[in-house]
């Protein structure tokens, strides 16, 4: 795990997009915008790359080292330290939350018998092994999983088309909840959950086998995912409405699970299962990663491997015990994350972070001017 990772442009696609895909197709994202939502994803997906560009501007100027290094380079060692151990704890808490949220996904629809705890320990068990094995070959693995999930998902909207589910109508009227409901449910919950959430790879962007990938390769893979994203959230509005889209669960599963061609192409829906469950092994592996190698280089220690049992034995821990009920989860990640860990340590510490290394790098031009 200490050796130098080397991350190709076609992998660093991949991983952005299962990434981002990960625990986004769970919910219906911007629900409260009704037949609108899918207004609201396009902005978030425009204020997520302008997030992702003050990640990429913080990488251009310390190129070599990851996020939680380089915060102690800006701040100095004693607050750089806090905070970096902040944002390992952080994606640890969110990776957590995310490992939580599959634990319930196959609690409800295919383990009824399974406890929490059981799911969590054979999903954790699958990270810790692709950990082993090396970043490279986790790489080599999303770029299957990539493409599997794309032939899967074209598949099985051509099905929903087939079926005759898809009605257009049900995206009328257009701006009816208004524009300041629309922004409402942009802001925050849709920037930061899940384009915000690519805060994560500023831990990688240094692995990059070209450093001009994260601007060719990065932005163009979020503008991907986001109109992937966009078209899934307008799909579900089409099949169920925007009263039901707001109520279900797991909107993609329920718009899935009408699908039903001569009685014989039915029940996909465990079928999509699947699916979301490899973006979340990929969601809940990179936020793992990142932690075990912030942790590390925090730390001192010279091989980060053997901090993968305790974060992974905290990280299965914290996703049984964060809330008692899925009600519960579901309401600490939309009135308490967004607002106390999100907003900060996303945006608000980051671009402080630029501003605060544009004026130290302004002073030492200076200096060396003089």
């Amino acid at each position: 795990m200490n050796r130098k990772l080397s991350i190709g442009a076609y992998q660093f696609f991949s991983i952005i997009f299962l990434f981002e895909m990960g625990s986004a197709t769970l919910v219906g994202l911007a629900a409260g915008a009704m037949q609108d939502a899918w207004i609201s994803v396009l902005i978030a997906l425009g204020s997520g790359c302008l997030i992702f560009c003050i990640y990429i501007k913080l990488f251009e100027m310390y190129p070599e080292i990851p996020f939680t290094k380089y915060i102690q380079s800006i701040l100095g060692k004693f607050t750089g330290k806090i905070l970096a151990m902040i944002y390992i704890l952080y994606f640890i808490y969110i990776g957590a939350r995310v490992l939580r949220d599959f634990e319930e996904l196959l609690v409800i629809t295919l383990y009824n018998a399974s406890s929490l705890i059981s799911i969590g320990i054979l999903l954790m068990f699958l990270v810790m092994y692709a950990i082993f094995k090396g970043f490279e070959v986790f790489g080599r693995a999303c770029e299957l999983l990539f493409v599997l999930t794309i032939i899967i998902t074209t598949t099985i909207i051509g099905f929903e088309m087939i079926a005759g589910l898809i009605k257009i109508d049900n995206l009328r009227p257009v701006l009816e909840v208004g524009w300041k409901k629309i922004l409402m449910e942009t802001y925050p919950l849709a920037v930061t959950f899940p384009f915000g959430e690519m805060v994560v790879f500023t831990m990688l962007l240094p692995n990059l086998k070209k450093p001009d990938y994260a601007w060719k390769i990065g932005i163009p893979g979020l503008i991907f995912v986001g109109l992937v994203l966009t078209l899934i959230t307008m799909l579900n509005i089409c099949v169920l409405g925007a009263n039901t889209l707001q109520r279900a669960t797991y909107p993609i599963l329920t718009s899935v699970s009408y699908i039903n061609i001569a009685d014989f192409i039915q029940r996909l829906d465990s079928v999509l299962v699947v699916i979301m469950v490899i973006g979340g092994f990929i969601k809940i592996a990179v936020f793992f990663f990142c932690a075990v190698i912030g942790a590390g280089d925090l730390f001192k220690i010279k091989k980060a491997d053997t901090l993968t049992y305790p974060i992974a034995l905290i990280m299965l821990v914290c996703s049984v015990w964060m809330a008692p009920d899925y009600l519960e989860h579901y309401k600490e990640g939309l009135d308490i994350v967004p607002y106390f860990l999100h907003i900060p340590l996303q945006i608000l510490i980051p671009l402080v972070l630029l501003v605060i290394a544009l004026i130290q790098n302004k002073a030492k031009t200076k200096e060396n001017a003089a």
